[in-house]
């Protein structure tokens, strides 16, 4: 086979024939011969006579050259072109020796790799030549075989979670004689032996190098900061900007694994490393047990959860009650209980406590420090560590007195008055206070409040400047509940109330659980105990889940051996010692306290990748999964044949033969089938949008809006599906100034800033409501009320579609009872209300009290329900029919009742208040048979 470039010929002496070319040019040129030409005075006898057959003086240049073509394309077909063929063996004495990385970063495109490695087998065995096959997931040097026995070894390899073991090269290659090389590579620089291997291969002879296009991308596992859930996600070269979605798994319900959510990391230009943020509850965050790669997933694109993002390890500090009944109503019992879920709890004094190198100090009612003790708790808050503190009697009293000196506790977010704030009791003038709202921008701001809870006392911050900024809770007076500051890495936070309920009811709530969940989140997140590797010597670990080399999690073989603590000594999986979770599985494990279980990842913080050296000269690269060899020999020979049919054709036509008739008629043929094409086209896009059930929702020109909204209906229209006998076709997104509204029975509309619409839209919205539809209107912010802008945004949208009076929804709506009976309406939010068209005024008219009020109405389906629990959040779900966005703090049940309300909601558009005439067929049938 000859080449030049990226074309090559497999039979390339049959080009010769194109020599002949000129020789063959001048021979049409000569047929027919030229007609001799002779003056006749009674040519003019003939003047207006037309004969049929003719015969040209000569051949035209274009058919001379159409002939020429024809024979051209004939000889380079039968020459056997490939674009893009692969190289071929040098030819060079001796073995040939293939090299295949079997490590993590092989598995996205594995097929592609033993393909690569199976068609260098095959050219050696074309060739006649014997294999050395070297897979480097076991690392011991290859002996010769035929290329059927190596094919065979490769087809029953599989891809290793850990790296190639690239050092067993450069050993190997000393008791081996081979003629050339090639290696199918991932693309990654492990360590410093793939040099090594790589100049000890080059030196054996020719070497022929495959790999990716792109490396495998990697995951460090998941670490707390500020409240959120982080991981990074790595990549080898600093390319252009781009963007990888990461994915949650955590703990089901139910039992197993599901997906929490999914975040991006979006490379900077130039960077290779970018940060996948995770804005979750804590309670979500508590059940993660994984993250992994979207796409091009491996075991190094995977990474397990270790401990620190369950329960933060936490010193309690709190005044010691001895009486058994008293300490059931103590600061620490009400601390033990609401702690328990997110901290690995150690009471006792500062001293005692600080000794365990907690992440997080609750301090109960703590008076003023002493310089040593404040000094180590300052440099520990600013090394990263979170202190909680409660007020109380010891608290007030020490106010201003901090060494006598009256300077501001640096160990308090705020400074504060002297003495407490005496809200109610039989002295007081006032009445205890409730909660105000959340600052939005806090770690409260998914926290429902409560109504039940009042607050009877509590300690004051002075005005200053920057006391708005600290404040995370208030009471509905304005006066701070709760307060926090950053002093270095870390947090300081104070409740300005007790810790008991002596000054509040706020412990008695489960906001208290929630608040100081929300709170714990800010921790950093440290290991129950530390795994140093001198607490590993001696020690033996099962793997209890391990990752395969796809990132997928599975159980470990059966009667797998114990594995030594030194081999975890690093930290990381290793050859051998593959990622997982490790149980402490010797004797001391009862004794280990926390230190019994251990996630091995590839990664860590703080790891980078790096790409695969730079070759020696003389060496041969492709790339794989690129351009492959392509034969289109058989394409040129086709063209020959339409080339001589057209010659055929052209020279009927020269000579008289093809009559004018046929061609018009052709022509004919052809116009028509060209006019029918856009029509047809269009009549089945209109067939397609009336066929079926279709949602739809209202373009926002925002396009994560827009996605979300698309992914909503999308949501819904499988669980309509999948529940009722409505299967609806995929969600239409619609422009209301521009598109038809009438074919969609409901339409999603959210109501989010900047999406206002202009007065052509409204219109035809007030159009498609006056006909019928129904408009879902959704602000998103899970407000319970309208307020602010949404107020006048929807007073507006109001006149616009001139909406009849609205009315909170209750339980006599026949939403409530469409195809599921309900209660309340949540969608991503909770607690907020939804409202409907009003029943219509009393008019004296006496009524059977039996029949609900929204019963009367009218037989006709509300024109619009207008809420802000964000459904579309809660109904989304991504191609692959996994749900996109974490859900409140009740989990999947609220997602439930959020699928619910969805279904009444397009079971309503569709059937109206049927349900509500089921109701009263008893009375109407009870009264008929009078």
């Amino acid at each position: 086979m000859s080449g030049f470039g990226a074309l090559a010929f497999l039979n390339p002496w049959i080009l010769a024939g194109l020599l002949a070319l000129p020789v063959l040019w001048w021979l049409l040129r000569a047929i027919p011969p030229s007609p001799k030409v002779e003056a006749f005075a009674g040519v003019r006898l003939l003047l207006g006579l037309e004969d049929e057959e003719r015969q040209a003086d000569k051949t035209p240049w274009w058919l001379l050259l159409l002939r020429c073509l024809a024979v051209a394309a004939i000889l380079i077909g039968f020459a056997g072109p490939i674009l893009n063929p692969s190289e071929r063996l040098s030819g060079a004495d001796g073995p040939v020796l293939v090299v295949m990385d079997q490590g993590w970063a092989s598995a996205p495109d594995w097929e592609d790799r033993k393909a690569a490695a199976g068609g260098a087998i095959a050219e050696a065995g074309q060739a006649g030549r014997q294999v050395l096959f070297w897979s480097l997931g076991a690392g011991e040097p290859p002996v010769p075989v035929s290329a059927t026995e190596a094919r065979r070894r490769l087809d029953g390899l599989e891809p290793a979670p850990w790296a190639p073991n690239r050092a067993a090269i450069a050993e190997g290659l000393e008791t081996l004689e081979i003629g050339e090389a090639i290696w199918v590579h991932d693309g990654l620089l492990h360590d410093a032996a793939s040099a090594a291997g790589l100049d000890a291969l080059a030196a054996q002879g020719p070497l022929r190098l495959i790999g990716p296009e792109a490396a495998a991308r990697g995951l460090t596992p998941p670490r707390l900061e500020e409240g959120r859930m982080r991981a990074d996600v790595l990549r080898a070269t600093a390319g252009e900007e781009a963007t990888a979605l990461v994915a949650a798994y955590g703990e089901a319900e139910t039992g197993g694994e599901r997906r929490v959510a999914v975040a991006p990391a979006r490379f900077e230009a130039g960077e290779t490393a970018a940060s996948a943020e995770f804005d979750l509850p804590p309670e979500l965050i508590a059940t993660i047990t994984r993250l992994t790669l979207v796409e091009g997933a491996s075991a190094g694109g995977a990474a397990f959860s270790d401990g620190s993002l369950r329960r933060v390890p936490t010193g309690l500090v709190a005044p010691v009650v001895e009486d058994a009944v008293a300490s059931l109503t103590s600061a620490s019992h009400y601390l033990r209980e609401a702690l328990e879920p997110w901290a690995i709890l150690r009471e006792g004094s500062v001293d005692e406590v600080m000794e365990g190198d907690p992440a997080a100090l609750v301090l109960a009612d703590q008076g003023a420090f002493d310089p040593g003790h404040e000094e180590t708790l300052v440099a520990w808050v600013e090394q990263g560590g979170l202190m909680i503190r409660f007020a109380g009697p010891r608290l007030a009293a020490s106010i201003g007195e901090r060494f006598g000196t009256g300077q501001p506790d640096p160990l308090l977010p705020v400074t504060l008055r002297r003495g407490g704030r005496v809200l109610g009791g039989a002295l007081a003038w006032s009445k205890p206070r409730t909660l105000g709202p959340f600052n939005p921008e806090g770690p409260f701001r998914r926290l429902a409040i409560p109504e039940e809870v009042d607050i009877r006392t509590q300690v004051l911050a002075e005005p200053a400047p920057d006391l708005a900024g600290r404040v995370w809770a208030s009471l509905d007076d304005g006066t701070p509940l709760v307060t926090a500051k950053k002093l270095g890495q870390g947090w300081i936070v104070l409740f300005h109330v007790t810790a008991d309920a002596e000054w509040s009811s706020l412990p008695l709530s489960g906001l208290f659980v929630e608040m100081l969940g929300q709170v714990m989140a800010l921790s950093p997140g440290r290991a129950a105990a530390p795994l140093e590797p001198e607490a590993l010597i001696g020690t033996l670990w099962r793997a209890d889940l391990v990752l395969g080399a796809d990132g997928t999690p599975r159980m470990p073989p059966a009667g797998a051996e114990p594995v030594p603590g030194e081999a975890l000594a690093a930290g990381r999986a290793t050859q051998g010692v593959g990622p997982g979770l490790y149980l402490r599985a010797d004797a001391g494990a009862s004794e280990a306290g926390g230190a019994t279980k251990m996630a091995l990842n590839l990664f860590r913080e703080g790891d980078t990748l790096e790409t695969f050296p730079n070759p020696p000269s003389g060496t041969v690269v492709e790339t794989l999964g690129g351009a492959e060899a392509e034969r289109f020999g058989h394409w040129l020979l086709s063209l020959a044949l339409v080339l001589v049919m057209i010659d055929i054709l052209a020279t009927l036509w020269l000579s008289g033969r093809l009559a004018a008739p046929a061609r018009a008629a052709a022509l004919a043929l052809a116009c028509l089938g060209a006019a029918t094409v856009a029509p047809e086209a269009r009549a089945q896009d209109a067939v397609a949008a009336t066929a079926e059930t279709t949602l739809g929702y209202v373009r926002t020109g925002l396009p994560r809006v827009d996605d979300v909204s698309e992914a909503a209906m999308r949501g819904l229209g499988l669980a309509l599906t999948a529940r009722t006998s409505v299967e609806p076709g995929p969600p239409v997104g619609v422009v209301p100034a521009s598109d038809p509204l009438n074919l969609y029975p409901v339409l999603y509309w959210p109501l989010v800033g900047g999406n206002s619409l202009g007065a052509e839209a409204l219109d035809n919205l007030a159009g498609y409501l006056a006909g019928g539809g129904l408009l879902l209107i959704d602000t998103q912010n899970g407000a319970s009320g309208f307020s602010g802008a949404s107020a006048v945004e929807m007073r507006r949208i109001a006149r616009a579609l001139n909406l009849p009076a609205l009315a909170p929804v209750d339980g006599d709506h026949v939403l409530t009872r469409a195809f599921y009976l309900l209660d309340r309406f949540p969608g991503r939010w909770r607690g907020g209300r939804i409202w409907a068209e009003a029943p219509p005024p009393d008019d004296g008219i006496a009524r059977d009290p039996s029949v609900p009020q929204f019963d009367r109405v009218d037989d006709n389906v509300s024109p619009v329900v207008v809420g802000s629990a964000d459904w579309a959040s809660a109904w989304a779900v991504d191609e692959g029919g996994f749900f996109m966005f974490p859900i409140g703090r009740s989990g999947e049940r609220q997602r439930e009742m959020a699928l619910r309300f969805g279904v009444n909601l397009v079971l309503y558009a569709l059937t109206g208040n049927y349900k509500s005439d089921q109701v009263h067929a008893p009375a109407v049938l009870e009264r008929l048979s009078q």
